[in-house]
């Protein structure tokens, strides 16, 4: 094949699609000259840097994270074992420790619920953590220990990440006395580099995702508020089978000696509705501690998935509308035809010569503009960082909810067959106990 031939081609494929001239000689190394290779050859390398390009890749440096005393530790497991209140004075509020224990490590930290927001907020400006929801002052205990399994669940999740964990702030966190709130985390990585990715498999799962998380919200938002009501009538039916056993029993005093077999079955059925509202005492607690609190974790996990989906609409937008100004702007001084404004990337003037990028739109377009071409390049690597970041963190966060889900799910059925097996036998010793009245 002719000079020419393969000249048309790299116009035709490079230049006419729109991609980076600078980028494809790159690509080719130090083979810069046309009459080195074979027009087999180069259609060849052209549809390979063509693949490429559909799939932007590159790895920028960071600073790195230095490892700090939990980073490589096994069976790594922060719990947070309790509460405790604590009155500051007679003209001030009452504050909530809450306690961590951090394994195998021994750390032993008190922790207030708002130092948990602090370090939420401090990472989420460059790490996707779960939500903690507002706090609401209520003097009942039980909003203590609803609040205590979410501050465990939020745990549990950055731990298992290792560069999060691997962060000063953490260790600080679970290890000082004091917790400085409000520290600014520079971003930094374990290996001092990180990714940035554009390619369409990413577009589909960003947009797959998006409908799934506008359709599951209403529907999360439901089954939370459905635990929760079926966690408020079992309470009060637990009150009424609490308030038949002392109905029973008043009964079974006013009763005397009018009956032996009526008096045995008062005292009878007493010890029965007693039984079951223990029993049911121990449902409630069982429901709260597994179906409830996954899914009341699940349904506040939502918000921060919407929350990087909006970032990278943002940053799309961004590198969207500048492309746009950058055209137009780029076909104004084409129009113009001053060549001193056109801020010329003077590397491009070894491939080509000058009249060749006045007379060629699509050459002169990638050649002009330079200061802004390197602005779009960074607006461009920012997307590229939130869309892989997007990616990444949705998909974490799916599998590890659907995971957790999955072993609640089986503690739940575990502790329930053993509460049926509870059932079983009190209504066994309770016909037992009427055969012989």
């Amino acid at each position: 094949m002719s000079l020419e031939q393969k000249q048309n081609l790299l116009v035709k494929e490079i230049i006419d699609k729109g991609f980076n001239i600078d980028n494809f000689q790159k690509f080719i190394d130090q083979r810069h000259d046309l009459e080195e290779w074979d027009y087999d050859e180069l259609v060849d390398v052209i549809k390979k840097f063509q693949d490429q390009q559909n799939d932007y890749f590159q790895v920028l440096k960071c600073n790195r994270t230095i490892p700090n005393a939990i980073s490589n530790l096994e069976n790594l497991a922060a719990t947070v074992v309790g509460y405790e209140k604590v009155q500051k004075g007679i003209f001030m509020s009452t504050y909530v420790y809450f306690k961590i224990e951090t394994k195998p490590i021994n750390w032993v930290v008190k922790r207030t619920y708002e130092e948990f927001i602090a370090l939420k907020n401090m990472l989420n400006k460059h790490y996707n953590v779960p939500n903690i929801p507002n706090q609401r002052k209520s003097p009942v205990e039980f909003t203590y220990i609803k609040q205590l399994r979410h501050l465990q669940m939020f745990l549990n999740f950055i731990l298992l990440d290792q560069e999060i964990r691997s962060l000063p702030v953490i260790q600080d966190f679970l290890s000082l006395d004091q917790f400085q709130p409000n520290q600014v985390i520079p971003y930094t990585t374990l290996s001092g580099d990180f990714g940035i990715r554009i390619n369409k498999q990413i577009s589909c799962f960003i947009k797959q995702s998006d409908y799934f998380l506008n359709n599951v919200t209403p529907l999360q938002k439901k089954a939370y508020k459905l635990v929760k009501q079926l966690m408020k009538h079992m309470q009060q039916q637990n009150q009424t089978l609490f308030q038949l056993s002392d109905v029973y029993k008043e009964l079974f005093k006013e009763s005397k000696a009018q009956n032996a077999r009526l008096k045995d079955c008062y005292i009878i059925a007493s010890h029965l509705f007693e039984q079951l509202s223990k029993i049911q005492t121990d449902n409630i607690k069982i429901l709260n501690e597994t179906i409830y609190a996954q899914q009341r974790f699940q349904f506040h996990q939502i918000i921060p998935l919407k929350d990087i989906l909006n970032q990278r609409e943002k940053h799309y937008n961004q590198v969207f509308d500048f492309s746009n100004k950058l055209k137009s702007k780029k076909e104004k001084l084409y129009q113009q035809g001053e060549v001193v404004k056109w801020d010329l990337d003077e590397s491009y003037l070894d491939s080509f010569k000058l009249e060749q990028i006045k007379s060629t739109p699509q050459i002169a377009f990638q050649c002009m503009c330079k200061t802004d071409n390197s602005h779009l390049q960074v607006l461009k690597n920012q997307f590229g960082q939130i869309n892989l970041r997007a990616y990444e963190t949705i998909d974490y966060v799916i599998k590890y909810a659907s995971t957790q889900f999955k072993d609640h799910l089986e503690k739940f059925a575990q502790l329930m067959t053993t509460s049926i097996n509870q059932y079983q036998k009190l209504w066994t010793d309770t016909l037992e106990n009427l055969a012989v009245s």
